[in-house]
């Protein structure tokens, strides 16, 4: 399964993927050029910035 078919099963099924969450569970250290390459094929993705507890900010992509 390429990195563009995992992410947009995760998508899918669970509403939403963040960096960290795209790392930890699949290995992809790069969500947001996965995430421009299915925005090139048509998919409808939105992104909304957060702020962990510790103050880094991050996005959260979800199906749009």
């Amino acid at each position: 399964m390429t990195q563009a078919e995992t992410i947009t099963n995760h998508l899918h099924n669970h509403g939403s993927i963040t960096p960290l969450e795209a790392q930890s569970n699949y290995n992809i250290w790069r969500l947001a050029a996965v995430i421009n390459r299915l925005k090139n094929r048509g998919f409808s993705i939105t992104k909304q910035m957060k702020i962990a507890p510790s103050g880094a900010k991050y996005a959260e992509y979800q199906l749009g």
